[in-house]
């Protein structure tokens, strides 16, 4: 449906971030903090069948997943931000916040291991 190359872009970080590794980091760092648990919230509001509170977070953080190096997660963020909003069937919903969920479980750790990597 959606590929993932399951690695961060490196490449695409030194690019647009002039190879500023202290920036590279910071940016990691609040992707954990802050869109990684806004991520998570996600799950909850749609468990609760809050359709709109769950796109107005996936809005917020969609932005988060390019400026971390994970380009693969756009499409399928904007695809679920679209559903949360134009009311799409829960099924698709669901399937497609499973999919980014289990992605994202398997970056998180590479994001963890970049940071303790520069401390």
């Amino acid at each position: 449906m959606y590929p993932f190359r399951r690695h961060i872009d490196h490449t695409y970080l030194d690019e647009v971030y002039g190879g500023e590794r202290d920036i590279i980091t910071m940016m990691m760092g609040v992707f954990l903090s802050d869109s990684v648990p806004s991520w998570q919230s996600v799950g909850s509001l749609l468990a609760s069948n809050d359709f709109v509170a769950a796109g107005q977070v996936v809005h917020r953080i969609k932005p988060s997943f390019t400026m971390v190096g994970l380009q693969d997660f756009h499409e399928p963020v904007q695809a679920l931000e679209h559903a949360l909003k134009q009311g799409i069937a829960s099924s698709v919903i669901l399937d497609l916040h499973k999919l980014i969920d289990e992605e994202l479980a398997l970056i998180i750790p590479q994001i963890e291991a970049y940071l303790s990597e520069e401390s």
